[in-house]
């Protein structure tokens, strides 16, 4: 038998020891709100809206007003002021006072306010057309969008080849019924009359320029295709006038016979900064 001071094997060290043998998890695992309120400290303005928000909207749902409201006392324990928008929205009376005191400690790793703004790599650009739309003002676009490294679908009513003004042809990603502004980080509608009034007929286009532009989304057009955002219910936008220079206003950038180069850049400028929340109209968009 070989000698285990030769093989170099792991050994037990043998110590005797004393005491009572128990099964008992430490006081940190009965602290079921820290974490929480580390969360919504560490959360924009914006983003504490959206929280709150999506409480409204998944409390709002609950028929028993009994556990509507032991959810808000459950919100109390995480923050006061969170519990009483929460309580307001969905019809329960509101806390009179905090459970906890908030320990007011945050972490910027957890806010996409403070994700990185001087890149547009792998983000998604939806490209709005329809027949007669100008080839030569998508195809400069989505050569600048691959070369920052984003990712451009065309997104049109039918699948199939979409026809431009000028007898070219270019393949549809993604057709208005089957996907959503959701699934985008912004939205480009280059110009092309034909184009623009066929769309402008079209309440999924109009809906999906809505959609994203409520929720602070990036939003470019060129020539005619401004014709499509002012059909829209884009309030407080403002959109380039008759000339050659670029309008940038709250994310949205258009210029009516500018350069797509330069409109480009200003535009993936716009992506980079990932939402506008700056929009103080946007709740008046019905989307």
């Amino acid at each position: 038998m070989a000698d285990p001071e030769n093989l170099k094997a792991f050994m037990h060290y043998v110590e005797k020891v004393e005491g009572h043998k128990i099964r008992k998890r430490s006081d940190t695992f009965q602290d079921h709100f820290s974490q929480a309120t580390l969360f919504w400290n560490s959360l924009s303005k914006p983003e504490q809206e959206h929280l709150v928000s999506a409480a409204h909207f998944e409390l709002g749902k609950v028929s028993d007003k009994a556990i509507r409201t032991r959810m808000v006392d459950l919100f109390n324990h995480v923050d006061h002021e969170l519990a009483k928008q929460v309580a307001k929205g969905v019809g329960v009376p509101e806390p009179t006072e905090a459970v906890v005191q908030n320990h007011g400690q945050s972490s910027p790793a957890l806010s996409m306010e403070n994700t990185v703004k001087n890149t547009v790599m792998s983000r998604r650009i939806a490209i709005l057309v329809a027949d007669g739309f100008n080839h030569a003002q998508l195809m400069e676009m989505k050569q600048a969008l691959q070369n920052a490294g984003a990712n451009s679908k065309i997104v049109s009513k039918f699948g199939g080849m979409v026809n431009s003004a000028d007898g070219l042809s270019v393949e549809v990603d993604e057709l208005f019924i089957t996907t959503a502004s959701v699934i985008y980080d912004a939205i480009y509608v280059p110009g092309g009359q034909q184009s623009i009034e066929t769309l402008k007929m079209q309440g999924d286009a109009l809906h999906f320029i809505n959609e994203a532009f409520r929720h602070g989304k990036a939003i470019a057009a060129i020539g005619e295709g401004i014709d499509l955002l002012t059909a829209s219910d884009m309030v407080g936008a403002e959109f380039a006038e008759q000339n050659g220079q670029i309008a940038a206003d709250q994310g949205v950038v258009t210029t009516r016979q500018g350069s797509v180069i330069e409109l480009s850049q200003r535009f993936i400028q716009a992506i980079a900064q990932h939402r506008h929340w700056t929009r103080a109209q946007k709740e008046q968009v019905p989307a």
